[in-house]
């Protein structure tokens, strides 16, 4: 091995230093990679790297570990490797700190992706796509790949710049990408190295990620796409990653940081830390008086978890806080993923679920004074221990005030069990509420509160079933709900008058969105908040006039889940403006277009005028009516005016500004 061994001596003893070679495609790639892994591994091994066509059987088995750079290095490698070569595939990321920069090409624009290989190229722009850059069509680039398009004017290259067609005048490195974190930690166990040399990576990963969001809530304000990129990294990456103002409110947060703490309350954007997870309140007293803090956190069956706190400030001037989850963790959480979602996914389509109540009255959001009235019956209704029936329709929030009232009861250490009754045959609800099975609900439910989710489905045997229930001595506390009227059901012979009045010991009522207007502004800044991870988004950045006012005048048949439903929606909404009317999803403009039906001729002919010569007055409008063939007075177009004006499908403006078509009114044609 010659010149490839170093001998080093440490403590009085000589030592070998330990070899690795990288193997890739591409001379950037190993001089980019191997300057990478020098800065991290230079102290322990020593790092050679080779092309995939030159390296042969006998140069890789002269080291302790073969590194290849990708799989189209592997492969082109595979024929030489033999049982005495150790070897892993990198797998790698980009380095966050440039993808900004492919912001600056113009939406829509063709792209060339450019790297070495075809697949590596291919790779990259599903990465990309994955990374929230969908605004782009990237074509993939490479040598052999054939004669370029002329028309094309941009491109970005992962540090391939030597295979740009010269004519291209806008081209973007972003580097090449990166090692990636398990890569490091996997060569670190091979030789046996400390795991906190993976800790350097990841504090320098954070670093890159801390620029990023420096970025990101800097710009906000001018466009929707950096933020949508950020959270869109955010949530692909495995670290488990919480960003806290100085209050310690939670301002963004990501999947791997809820499974691994198993935090279960919703929307956790604007709440506090400590709400959550009161475990952080020691590690935070001790943090003030230090740029970072490296501790482990006790969870449920004393599981050890190791969180690292850092400070910095965004280009705001404001004081975050960034907390990852150690490395260790986030690898044990990875290798238990696929049991945990499909557990997951298991609870969400098991109809009786036994959950944490996370929900508390301050959860249930409204300005509305009924609303407001009714949360405080149903907050002295928790200090009792009468059976409850909730009624209102679907996305109302009746499960809140459930696990609301479960929470400040008396019964708030006991299990609180929700069966959807919604989502179960008549043998799966006989079976769980029968107490000589060994695990029905009624029995795990003891001590707590069951929540029959939607009992106006039940059949009446099974209402039969429920009333003989209840006069049992099982020790629970009965919460039910239902979207339909029961009592008009009970007079109607739909429903067991008995257990009508026996279920509904007190009774609250949801109102429905549409109901309370005023809560509309209320409930859009909570979810858009939680769903563009931004505690002081305002609808106002994001909505034009005509949207907010056609979201205003909707009526919301699905209530709060409806709004939720819709921030999602518009979150993966391209936009380099603000949202309008046409960005409403299909179901909405539908019924848009459904109500468009009930213009009168003289209304649908005014918006097709306006629409194509904008900002004209009364007698300008007049005489094109009239053009039309239309036999109209100007009275008679001041009074249609007027009442468009009030439905918001026209804009009147004042001294001679004339008449404008409303985005409302764009979509009604």
């Amino acid at each position: 091995m010659g010149g490839i061994i170093n001998l080093i001596i440490s403590r009085g003893k000589m030592h070998m230093k330990k070899t690795m070679l990288l193997v890739s495609c591409s001379p950037s790639t190993n001089v980019g990679l191997r300057s990478y892994l020098t800065q991290i591994f230079g102290r322990y091994i020593q790092l050679e790297a080779r092309l995939a066509d030159d390296v042969t059987s006998e140069i890789m088995e002269q080291f302790d570990l073969v590194l290849f750079a990708s799989k189209g290095a592997a492969r082109r490698a595979e024929s030489k490797l033999t049982p005495k070569i150790h070897f892993l595939i990198c797998i790698r990321t980009f380095n966050f700190t440039y993808l900004h920069k492919i912001l600056s090409i113009p939406p829509s624009s063709q792209v060339y992706l450019i790297n070495d290989t075809e697949r590596t190229t291919k790779g990259a722009i599903h990465l990309l796509n994955t990374y929230g850059f969908s605004q782009y069509h990237f074509i993939p680039y490479y040598p052999g790949c054939g004669e370029p398009d002329y028309s094309i004017q941009y491109a970005v290259t992962l540090g391939e710049e030597r295979y740009v067609p010269r004519y291209i005048p806008h081209v973007i490195d972003i580097g090449i990408r990166v090692v990636d974190v398990s890569t490091i930690a996997e060569i670190a166990s091979f030789f046996n190295l400390s795991m906190s040399i993976a800790d350097v990576v990841t504090q320098n990963y954070l670093n890159q990620f801390v620029q990023l969001l420096k970025m990101s809530n800097h710009q906000v304000r001018q466009t929707t796409n950096l933020n949508f990129i950020t959270q869109s990294i955010i949530n692909n990456i495995d670290i488990g990653i919480c960003m806290l103002n100085e209050k310690n409110i939670m301002i963004m947060v990501n999947d791997p940081f809820v499974e691994e703490l198993e935090i279960h309350k919703p929307h956790l954007i604007g709440v506090s830390l400590l709400e959550v997870l009161p475990e952080f309140e020691e590690i935070l007293k001790k943090y003030p008086d230090q740029e970072s803090l490296t501790a482990e956190l006790v969870r449920h069956g004393n599981k050890k978890v190791t969180i690292t706190l850092r400070k910095f400030r965004d280009t705001n001037h404001e004081d975050l806080t960034l907390i990852h989850l150690g490395r260790r963790q986030i690898s044990e959480h990875n290798g238990g993923a696929e049991d945990h979602k499909a557990g997951k996914e298991a609870g969400n389509g098991n109809p009786e679920q036994e959950m944490e109540t996370w929900y508390q009255f301050r959860d249930y959001r409204s300005q509305n004074s009924q609303v407001l009235h009714m949360i405080e019956t149903a907050r002295r209704i928790s200090l009792t221990d009468y059976r409850v029936l909730i009624q209102g329709e679907t996305g109302t929030g009746k499960e809140v005030l459930a696990q609301a009232i479960h929470s400040n009861s008396k019964r708030c250490r006991g299990a609180f069990i929700k069966l959807n009754l919604s989502a179960l045959n008549v043998a799966q609800v006989a079976r769980e509420l029968d107490l000589s099975e060994r695990d029905c609900v009624l029995k795990r439910a003891c001590g707590g509160t069951l929540y029959l989710d939607g009992i106006h489905n039940l059949t009446e045997p099974l209402q039969r079933k429920i009333l003989g229930l209840l006069d049992s001595s099982v020790n629970i506390r009965l919460i039910a709900s239902a979207d339909r009227d029961l009592y008009e059901m009970s007079r109607n012979g739909q429903f067991l008058k008995e257990l009508f009045y026996r279920i509904n010991e007190v009774s609250l009522a949801t109102l429905p969105v549409r109901k309370r207007p005023e809560d509309i502004p209320l409930l859009f800044e909570y979810f858009l908040r939680n769903v563009y991870n931004n505690p002081s988004l305002s609808w106002k950045e994001l909505f034009s006039d005509g949207l907010w006012k056609f979201l205003m005048s909707y009526n919301w048949p699905g209530n709060g889940k409806e709004i939720e439903n819709l921030c999602k929606y518009f979150f993966c909404v391209k936009a380099d403006a603000k949202l309008t009317e046409g960005d409403l999803p299909a179901y909405i403009l539908s019924q848009v277009h459904e109500n468009a039906k009930d213009l009168s001729p003289l209304e649908r002919q005014i918006l097709i005028c306006l629409s194509q010569n904008p900002k004209i007055g009364r007698v300008t409008l007049l005489h094109m009516v009239q053009e039309n063939g239309m036999d109209v007075s100007e009275g008679k177009i001041r009074s249609t005016i007027h009442s468009m004006a009030e439905q918001g499908l026209v804009h009147t403006n004042r001294t001679k500004g004339g008449c404008e078509i409303t985005g409302k009114g764009e979509t009604y044609l």
